[in-house]
């Protein structure tokens, strides 16, 4: 018996250093051009395609309302990776993204590496994602479709 203790003991330590053993860092989202209006902001951090393309199965997420035009959301313990933003401003609180025909969201959105000059295409993975290795920066404006 005690022998089984002791190996439960040293599976556990070797668990715990490899969980804390990781490179993990902060990821910040310097978020512009909110609307004020009480509204919720819900952010989404993905690290593959499927969960990025269904909006689902976020590794990491926020949901705030914010007091400002601008802000920032930090994200802790991020393990080193490949990563993509998805942000949208929930306007009519119904909780969700709204879509018009051909799936064109109606409420402010904002995706990691798309900018004005690219909203009308759709979302991609491999576009948006960004790398972490240490604590980093990535500014995201909403776009709104009004």
């Amino acid at each position: 018996m005690k022998i089984k203790k002791i190996l439960l003991l040293i599976s556990l330590i070797m668990v715990v250093a490899f969980v804390y053993g990781q490179n993990t860092a902060t990821l910040t989202i310097s978020i512009s051009n909110i609307e004020l209006n009480g509204s919720k902001i819900f952010v989404g951090l993905y690290d593959n395609k499927n969960d990025f393309k269904l909006k689902s199965g976020a590794v990491d997420s926020v949901i705030l309302i914010p007091d400002s035009e601008n802000i920032e959301v930090s994200l802790k313990n991020i393990p080193s990776g490949r990563y993509a933003v998805a942000i949208f401003q929930d306007i009519n609180s119904n909780n969700k993204l709204d879509m018009r025909e051909f799936k064109i969201p109606i409420e402010p959105i904002g995706i990691s590496n798309y900018s004005v000059n690219n909203s009308f295409l759709l979302p991609i993975f491999n576009k948006a994602q960004f790398s972490v290795e240490r604590d980093t920066l990535v500014f995201i404006s909403l776009i709104s479709r009004k």
